[in-house]
């Protein structure tokens, strides 16, 4: 019934990402069980798992909604120069760091369909190299080997990604890491705080979410009303 109700365009993108879901059993069996394979329909936020494989990685299952990341690339339309994001890390719902990586699915006019996402949990692996950098420290032979060598590790680029079960969990964590990060608390913000806020709330893609006008006003004490002239102002800017 809610299908019919989609106009023809967003019915004619969800069949094609349809086509990726059996990729997502095929990466999954073949990679193992330390990576998890997720299949993202970035036409729907709020239920934008289709397929997911290794789901214990973090926790989601089908119908979770986009993560903090997924919501930022969209922002940031990163996937219309690039076709896909590699070999960042984000941290899993467990503290284990997670090797990611991204696909942009997108159609012949390169606007955005879903994404096909790949987080692998490193921390056995991480473990085993930080016993083997004991075993040749104590035996001297890292004495040969030069600091350029560990170069290549550090142009992973850094990204931080909650993985949400609900879109509550994802609206919630957004701005409450964004108050957070002020060091300031909501009652004793200025107008241009707040304001500064709801700007930094927009550029992550809070305002995409369904309900996030009210619970931005929550948090911020402030009336709905309010955050909609705040947000006018940022996007006049």
């Amino acid at each position: 019934m809610r299908e019919s109700l989609l106009p023809a365009k967003s019915k004619a993108k969800s069949r094609k990402i349809d086509n990726y879901v059996p990729f997502v059993e095929f990466l999954g069996t073949f990679l193992g069980e330390n990576c998890e394979v997720v299949l993202h329909d970035t036409t729907s936020k709020e239920k934008s798992v289709l397929a997911i494989a290794n789901e214990h990685i973090s926790g989601r299952g089908v119908g979770a909604p986009l993560t903090d990341l997924a919501l930022k690339f969209m922002v940031n339309e990163v996937y219309r120069e690039k076709d896909w994001m590699m070999g960042y890390t984000t941290e899993g719902r467990n503290g284990h760091i997670l090797h990611s990586a991204t696909y942009f699915i997108k159609d012949s006019e390169g606007e955005l369909l879903g994404m096909l996402c790949l987080n692998m949990d490193t921390s056995d692996m991480l473990a085993a190299r930080d016993l083997t950098n004991k075993v040749i420290h104590s035996a001297g032979f890292d004495r040969s080997v030069r600091k350029e060598d560990y170069s290549a590790s550090a142009k992973e680029e850094e990204h931080s990604e909650t993985f949400p079960k609900s879109m509550e969990d994802l609206t919630e964590s957004l701005i409450v890491r964004v108050i957070s990060d002020t060091n300031i608390l909501p009652e004793r913000m200025t107008s241009e705080e707040k304001m500064d806020v709801v700007s930094t709330l927009n550029d992550r893609g809070v305002f995409m979410l369904k309900g996030a006008i009210k619970d931005v006003a929550k948090h911020l004490v402030v009336s709905e009303a309010t955050v909609y002239r705040y947000l006018q102002k940022v996007n006049d800017k």
